[in-house]
């Protein structure tokens, strides 16, 4: 009986704490070049790479639909402060939860 009860509960957590990230595709990658004039499908790869390494490390990761464009503009930032990244892989993940927010 407790058993199960702990592998469902074990189901239940990871289930709640794991999101579904998507890896990035040509047309977000267009659509993110309307925003960001340059920006290519490898950028918004890496991007999401980054952000799965340095976001997965200390919680799990939200999916980048949780948050609109300000709510990510405000939450980066300090995030990225706390992680240690510097600015340039705090702009390619901003940019990644930017794009694909939408």
């Amino acid at each position: 009986m407790y058993k199960i009860a702990f592998v469902l509960l074990v189901l239940l957590v990871t289930a709640c704490g794991t999101a579904k990230i998507a890896a990035p595709k040509e047309a977000d990658a267009l659509r993110a070049a309307e925003k960001f004039p340059g920006y290519t499908l490898a950028d918004l790869q890496k991007g999401h790479m980054l952000y799965k390494e340095n976001c997965g490390k200390c919680h799990g990761l939200k999916s980048p639909r949780s948050l609109d464009e300000a709510g990510w503009r405000k939450i980066v930032p300090p995030m990225a402060k706390k992680a240690k990244v510097n600015a340039t892989t705090e702009d390619a993940i901003l940019k990644y939860l930017v794009t694909m927010s939408k």
